[in-house]
């Protein structure tokens, strides 16, 4: 019974694959859609501030030298030109010339003013001229041999955004390609017809689900090598840890994502439904995972929720084996949630196919 329902599962995976090599268009974007979106990611998204256009005003002549040398020294910003006119430095912001102000108007105490309708732009800039402003401030009253100190960034010295991206990248690639072709597998073979003709072989749901997806798996495998491949010709990004074992784990993260649209596959009407659900389901992992925004800095609730979705795991993984060298033991400690996921949705697949049977 065991080898004929893997004769039956090795049937199906064998005609799975011969469609999938068939549609060479598929294949393309298969393999270009990963190196685009990283060159995209990697080339044009950068979470360091640069060139934002800073204004000080005319009455900071006094401290003048100081707030101009911790500009400088910050590095994130441009000079605009100002005028001699006693207005508010904010009138800089709010006539758009300017997103960070400094006003020091007679009798207050000097302050800064920054435009908040983006403060993903502003905030981080804001930051660092706060230090570098306290650094100029300190540098006045201490001698040189008091305040130095050195900071130590681990992992990432220069702060790239690129090596902080690219290994998250892996799973976002991976995650939303297999979502959509397992979402898409049964659904679009009921409205092509295909569906009777499946029904009236001996193919149990068990079958059908490793027959269907097993192709699959090797194909987000082969993305994840060509993102890290990728990533470390393009933009220099380490592999210290395991590479084998990250695209072991890239295949059970896979698996997770491929049963999960299986299951939405079975119990949709229509390719549309399909689709609809799986986008429903891979946004809030980009959102709540720690891929674009620090995980830490989400509400207790959000950290929960994060942490049921296989993305989080991966994503932690990923940075772990490319930027900190983690092993084998450190990536299945992450990755168990992933393959209790792939399980459950799994045994939800199965479930959904029978009923569909029935």
């Amino acid at each position: 019974m065991i080898r004929a329902s893997w004769g039956c599962a090795l049937g199906v995976a064998r005609i799975e694959t011969l469609r999938l090599l068939v549609d060479r268009p598929s294949i393309g974007l298969i393999v270009l859609v990963p190196a685009l979106q990283l060159v995209l990611f990697g080339y044009a998204v950068n979470l360091t501030p640069k060139n934002i256009p800073i204004a000080i005003a005319p009455s900071c002549n006094a401290q003048g030298d100081l707030i101009s040398r911790a500009v400088a020294d910050a590095g994130s910003f441009r000079l605009i030109p100002t005028d001699h006119a006693a207005h508010p430095a904010t009138q800089y912001i709010s006539s758009r010339r300017a997103l960070v102000a400094i006003d020091c108007s007679a009798g207050r105490v000097p302050s800064l003013a920054a435009d908040a309708s983006d403060p993903s732009a502003v905030r981080p800039a804001v930051a660092i001229l706060e230090a570098a402003l306290l650094r100029e401030v300190l540098g006045s009253v201490i001698p040189e041999a008091q305040r130095r100190f050195e900071v130590l960034w681990l992992y990432n010295p220069d702060a790239r955004t690129a090596w902080s991206l690219a290994p998250g990248l892996v799973g976002v690639v991976v995650m939303i390609t297999m979502l959509m072709l397992g979402a898409l597998t049964l659904v679009r073979e009921r409205e092509q017809g295909s569906w009777e003709g499946l029904l009236a072989t001996p193919v149990t749901a068990l079958d059908a689900l490793l027959g269907k997806l097993a192709p699959y798996v090797i194909v987000a495998v082969v993305q994840a090598a060509i993102v890290i491949a990728l990533a470390r010709v393009l933009f220099g990004m380490p592999a210290l840890g395991n590479v084998a074992v990250l695209l072991l784990a890239s295949a059970v993260f896979a698996l997770a994502h491929l049963t999960l649209g299986f299951a939405l596959s079975a119990l949709a009407y229509s390719q549309i439904q399909a689709i609809q659900a799986a986008v429903f389901f891979y946004l809030p992992s980009m959102l709540l995972s720690g891929f674009m925004f620090p995980f830490e800095g989400m509400p207790r609730w959000a950290q929960m929720l994060g942490n049921a979705l296989p993305l989080t795991h991966f994503v932690r993984s990923a940075r772990g084996v490319l930027l900190k060298g983690y092993g084998a033991s450190e990536v299945v400690a992450e990755m168990w949630p992933v393959a209790l996921f792939a399980f459950a949705a799994a045994g939800a697949a199965v479930a959904s196919y029978r009923r569909r049977l029935s």
